[in-house]
């Protein structure tokens, strides 16, 4: 619980005005569900999210999975992968558009957390929404609710924050995710980068990231000045659930909190560089930093203040492949040149083609679908997709097991490239 008064230390830096009366910080709960999670499934959907119904700020904020009895469920029944949280009619930073996205976490559990002082305004008749991904490693189909709490200021002016979102693959709908090979030495790197030119100036006043399987870090810099802001790191460790329904994230990712601020000029761009190991293949990877800018006057390029930085144990991503959550079976088709993806089956499970083939997959469903590489010579996936085609030519020789990283342990298909 955030203290009741939060008094504005940095009232001058941010050009806030500097309140007379005693803050409120009311702690709120709100539920979105029943969320059906099929059995060893996957559930991802945007839904409405209730909101507070009275002016004020939000100075905090996290998210967790509930059963219908409110008791937590752990990582081996229902789990956050993870969450998103925006703001309808509202438009976004670095996207436009009328949802602005101010919060989120996954399997690192972000924390939603400002410096005393400010605050991310939000008025009593504005309306939320939250995109949520689920999964299920039960053989049954769990119900989970997503109950999210929101410490919430009323009462006194605070200096308003603006939610930055950089993603390397921003503005991309849904599922902004991306492949790395995995065809370089241990230990080397794959860089993927996105940079966001600000309008206005401010001072940043808390960030962090958020990597998958085989994160290194995501590095924040000022390009227009030549400074590195900010790395935001992994902690791993976690125990790994079973079956595997995906390559598991970091436990933690290091972010920080400054009441001074990281200061950024109108005019400047921010780049954000997604840092991951080459030496395997990591599929559906994604780089996101999320950051809080308070607007206020800033000229030129200035020095990145001492930041409290809440680092976890940082370490380089372990070495880690995962079995097909199931074998794939039928007939061998030999040289073959597609396959259709159906609801919640492949064609073909088992296929034998030759080096340099342009092999196919065309999707004929009612659900979304993918196909997600799991394990083999090189690491992509197709985009969550209800209709069209896909094609990839086979340069490498070796066995391909995929997925669908929506129905894991429902569809899986194996290719041999001899």
């Amino acid at each position: 619980m955030r203290r009741l008064i939060r008094l504005l230390p940095v009232a001058l830096i941010a050009g806030a005005f500097v309140p007379t009366a005693q803050a409120q910080v009311k702690t709120l709960t709100f539920t979105v569900g029943p969320i059906s999670v099929p059995a060893y499934g996957v559930a991802t959907q945007p839904a409405a999210a209730p909101s507070p119904k009275e002016d004020g700020y939000v100075v905090g904020m996290k998210a967790e999975i509930v059963d219908a009895k409110g008791v937590v469920q752990g990582r081996d029944k229902v789990m956050l992968h993870h969450i998103v949280f925006g703001k309808v009619g509202t438009p976004d930073a670095t996207c436009g558009g009328d949802a602005e996205r101010f919060y989120a976490e996954g399997e690192e559990r972000l924390a939603f957390d400002l410096p005393n002082g400010y605050g991310y305004p939000n008025k009593g008749t504005d309306r939320w929404y939250l995109l949520y991904m689920l999964m299920n490693h039960k053989p049954k189909a769990l119900d989970g609710y997503v109950r999210y709490t929101v410490e919430y200021a009323t009462g006194e002016d605070l200096a308003p924050v603006k939610p930055i979102w950089l993603d390397v693959r921003n503005c991309k709908g849904l599922d902004p995710s991306y492949d790395v090979p995995g065809t370089g030495k241990r230990f080397s790197a794959s860089v993927e980068s996105t940079s966001w030119v600000s309008p206005l100036s401010g001072r940043l006043v808390a960030g962090g990231g958020h990597l998958h399987g085989g994160g290194i870090r995501l590095d924040l810099v000022n390009s227009t000045c030549g400074t590195k802001l900010f790395s935001s790191e992994p902690t791993w460790g976690r125990p790994v659930p079973r079956p595997i329904l995906h390559e598991p994230g970091p436990t933690k990712m290091s972010q920080f909190l400054s009441a001074e601020g990281i200061p950024v000029a109108a005019g400047q761009r921010l780049t954000l560089k997604s840092v991951y190991d080459n030496g395997a293949p990591h599929t559906r990877a994604m780089g996101i930093f999320i950051t809080y800018l308070a607007p206020g006057p800033v000229i030129g390029c200035q020095s990145t203040p001492a930041l409290t930085v809440d680092r976890g144990k940082p370490a380089y991503p372990p070495s880690f492949s995962f079995p097909l959550p199931k074998q794939p079976s039928g007939s061998l088709a030999r040289n073959v040149r597609s396959s259709w993806v159906g609801d919640n089956r492949y064609q073909y499970e088992r296929i034998s083609i030759p080096l340099g083939t342009l092999f196919s997959w065309n999707f004929i469903g009612t659900r979304q679908h993918d196909v997600t590489l799991v394990r083999g010579p090189v690491g992509f996936s197709t985009p969550w997709t209800l209709a069209g085609t896909y094609s990839r030519k086979f340069t490498r020789r070796g066995t391909y097991e995929f997925f669908c990283s929506l129905h894991p342990s429902q569809m899986t298909q194996k290719i041999t490239v001899r």
